[in-house]
């Protein structure tokens, strides 16, 4: 019997939000919560009465547990919603912490920080997944992250960018982790806009700034929104 959808949302940062994934939620009326770790909250109800999590983005990064307590209470949280079948779904730096929980190494980026609105190419794997298959096979779409993944041992290879092969995978038919942004439009961006800044200056970059990022948000959000918006559905739909 499919369990009615409740989704626990993972935030980093407190000006983080689904952003255009949340179109689909408030669309079925599907109550969801958000869980801020970095300020000491835990859950105080057990992780299956939640049908679906979702883990957004960060500054840090996912091998700096040792800094950051809360990542290892997500580590174990994660583990174990992994273990019970919970839908899950990992965003940039969420992504890498699922690469993190199923054995897999994630490390500083050669190539630096894939900074932007950027080209995503899904590869034929993705052709029959539960939530991709419907995508067009190459799209544009906001990402800033320098740390990267090896693909976890029993997964699926889903995307890849011209900056890093390793965008996006499928860990059995419940777990799925995208280095890059579905939610990010202007609104979003805009409410991350210190953070976002301060990640392009930490990382020296100089061919893009924030404005620029915010007016190509305003071009590119409105094809990504659509996508999110089906990505969201079929997330919804996966049955426990």
């Amino acid at each position: 019997m499919k369990k009615k959808p409740s989704i626990l949302v993972i935030r980093h940062e407190k000006c983080s939000s689904l952003g255009l994934l949340e179109t689909a939620l408030r669309k079925q009326a599907v109550p969801f919560k958000y869980l801020d770790t970095p300020q000491g909250e835990v859950l105080l109800e057990p992780v299956n009465q939640y049908s679906h999590i979702i883990v957004l983005g960060g500054s840090m990064s996912a091998y700096e547990d040792q800094e950051h307590a809360f990542l290892r209470y997500e580590f174990k949280l994660l583990e174990d919603a992994i273990e019970q079948g919970i839908s899950t779904l990992g965003i940039c730096l969420g992504s890498q912490i699922l690469a993190t929980v199923l054995g897999a190494k994630v490390y500083r980026g050669e190539a630096g920080r894939e900074a932007g609105w950027c080209d995503v190419q899904l590869l034929q794997s993705s052709a029959t997944d539960p939530l991709l298959k419907e995508f067009p096979e190459r799209f544009k779409v906001f990402q800033s992250h320098q740390d990267t993944f090896e693909i976890p041992s029993g997964c699926v290879h889903l995307a890849r960018s011209e900056k890093y092969a390793h965008q996006a995978f499928r860990y059995q038919n419940h777990v799925w982790a995208m280095q890059f942004h579905l939610e990010i439009d202007e609104n979003v961006l805009g409410d991350c806009a210190a953070v976002i800044d301060q990640e392009l200056k930490d990382s020296n970059i100089q061919d893009t700034n924030l404005i620029q990022l915010l007016k190509d948000a305003k071009e590119h959000s409105p094809f990504v929104a659509p996508l999110a918006n089906r990505f969201m559905h079929n997330f919804l739909e996966l049955a426990r």
